[in-house]
């Protein structure tokens, strides 16, 4: 068995959908994996990560997470160096793979999540991927020099959450910087508003809104949010703005929603408590718009739907889906195989 430790950055800069992308494309190339998260901080039951991860790769729930800590205790595990110790019991568990997929606990940009990365990495003598969101606080140069911290375990970096009009100039601008730092750029991934998005039946759990009619398209990921608050003349026009979005907006306003309706919309969330219109929910129903309906005012309600994006986490499998897709069109994979000691044709 050969262990991939996936590290990043900043925690959230993408390690999970990286390593699912991965795990798929192991597996179509006939590898048998695994996957591990050896760290959580917080309190049992509020890391789903690892549970939904292993539920897309069909690994009949075999991932775990045997440390739930607060950030002092790993740095006390991390200071007394039992760290290291502790996840190579827990990796044995899991060991029975061609490919064991570890996620970092935290980001590199932390210095004791850092120190708790080197030691698991040591431990179970993982190869290493950097991922490293675009746009961060962070210079290249801090990124270079804690990931060659992992020397030869390094096998390089991948850069997410480019836009689209900077690709070339992102790729032609680290690959020159991290050839000179002798660390390969493995991929360099465009930012996918719908890898961002969040499930309607996610935005219906966190508003605690009713839903009234196409239960068969709560699972549609939203990535755009708007609010319907101006004249109907122009509301055809404003609403064609934005794609795969949630209209917010009074439920005494079936004019707004009629006007959302006419474009590219995943869910209408009505404020005020207030039923739908007959023709808004007819509408609804023929073009599978799922309707939401809450107690909550629209400033109260737009306020939560954007912390529930801030909250979302990859956790929905058409974002594994379009993951794998995006590590197939863009990764490294000869580097990759040579890094785990896989036949290059893999």
């Amino acid at each position: 068995m050969r262990a991939l430790f996936v590290a990043s950055w900043t925690d959230g800069a993408g390690k999970t959908s990286l390593s699912a992308g991965l795990g798929k494309w192991l597996q179509k190339n006939g590898k048998k994996v695994s996957y591990f998260k050896p760290v959580s901080v917080g309190e049992p039951g509020t890391d789903g990560d690892k549970d939904f991860l292993a539920l897309s790769l069909g690994l009949n729930g075999e991932a775990i997470a045997p440390v739930f800590a607060s950030h002092r205790d790993v740095k006390s595990q991390v200071d007394a160096n039992s760290l290291g110790q502790t996840i190579k019991k827990a990796a044995e568990a899991v060991a029975n793979s061609d490919i064991l997929l570890i996620e970092a606990p935290g980001g590199l940009n932390d210095a004791d999540m850092a120190k708790a990365s080197h030691q698991i990495a040591e431990s179970v003598d993982a190869a290493v991927i950097v991922v490293a969101a675009y746009g961060g606080d962070a210079t290249w140069d801090r990124i270079a020099a804690e990931s060659a911290k992992f020397g030869k375990r390094l096998v390089g970096l991948v850069i997410t959450r480019v836009p689209e009009k900077k690709l070339a100039e992102v790729r032609e601008e680290t690959e020159a910087f991290f050839k000179k730092k002798n660390i390969k750029v493995l991929a360099i991934m465009p930012e996918d508003r719908s890898l961002l998005g969040i499930s309607v039946a996610d935005i219906a759990r966190h508003l605690g809104a009713k839903a009234v009619c196409c239960d068969e398209a709560m699972g549609e990921l939203v990535e755009n949010v708007m609010i319907g608050a101006m004249t109907p003349d122009s509301g055809a026009d404003y609403f064609a703005l934005k794609e795969n979005k949630a209209v917010i907006t009074r439920g005494s306003r079936p004019d707004m929603q009629l006007a959302a309706l006419a474009t590219s919309t995943k869910c209408l969330i009505l404020t005020g408590d207030s039923e739908p219109a007959g023709q808004v929910l007819s509408w609804a129903e023929d073009k599978g718009v799922p309707v939401l309906i809450t107690e909550k005012d629209t400033l109260s309600t737009v306020s939560e739907v954007e912390q529930a994006f801030v909250e979302a986490k990859f956790g929905q499998e058409a974002k594994v889906d379009k993951m794998a897709e995006m590590v197939e069109a863009n990764f490294d994979f000869s580097s990759l195989a040579q890094g785990l000691g896989l036949a290059a044709s893999s």
